[in-house]
């Protein structure tokens, strides 16, 4: 969605047309849940924020200043509402295989019983082992390298959202993406 296309839908939301908020639902649901989860790593906790984050979008439409990059706004928005919902909830999100206080996280053990699994074994493990690979990286790198893999966001937007330079966003990707190659290989 363009930028103009995104203001045209929030004027139309700030006027109380409900299709136009559809529209920006349909095409930054992903996107938006994608930044959750990379604050909250808890999938029904970052559903419960990607709910809240639309409609706050929704009811508060007529804030929007267009000419900002709307999805570096969205982020910030998404981000700021992970941490209103940490504070309120007083606790961190638990995660599955958390590294260990040398960073290195635990290997995962084949419980199956076979050496072929099916198709949707090795697809859960090989998920499993990635968001393993995952918990080496640190908290800033998963985030860039989740807005940047998952959201489709550009360096420029993440540095706008998160208020870091450009420079500064490359290096944490690019040194998240050698740490996961190390990992993974």
């Amino acid at each position: 969605m363009t930028e103009e296309e995104f203001s045209l839908c929030m004027s139309r939301m700030a006027s109380g047309e409900q299709d136009a908020l559809r529209r920006v639902y349909e095409v930054y649901l992903n996107f938006i849940f994608s930044v959750c989860m990379s604050h909250l790593r808890h999938k029904e906790s970052a559903e419960d924020v990607t709910s809240e984050f639309f409609i706050r979008l929704y009811q508060n439409a007529g804030r929007f200043r267009s000419g900002s990059g709307h999805k570096a706004w969205m982020a910030t928005i998404a981000r700021n509402l992970c941490i209103d919902y940490m504070r309120k909830s007083g606790r961190e999100m638990a995660t599955l295989d958390a590294p260990d206080e040398e960073g290195n996280v635990r290997e995962l053990e084949d419980t199956s019983g076979s050496e072929t699994g099916s198709g949707f074994e090795r697809h859960v493990e090989n998920r499993l082992t990635l968001e393993a690979a995952m918990k080496v990286l640190t908290p800033q790198e998963q985030e860039i390298l989740s807005l940047k893999v998952s959201g489709g966001m550009k360096f420029r937007e993440i540095a706008e959202s998160l208020g870091i330079p450009q420079g500064t966003v490359s290096w944490h990707y690019n040194e998240a993406i050698k740490k996961l190659r190390r990992v993974l290989s």
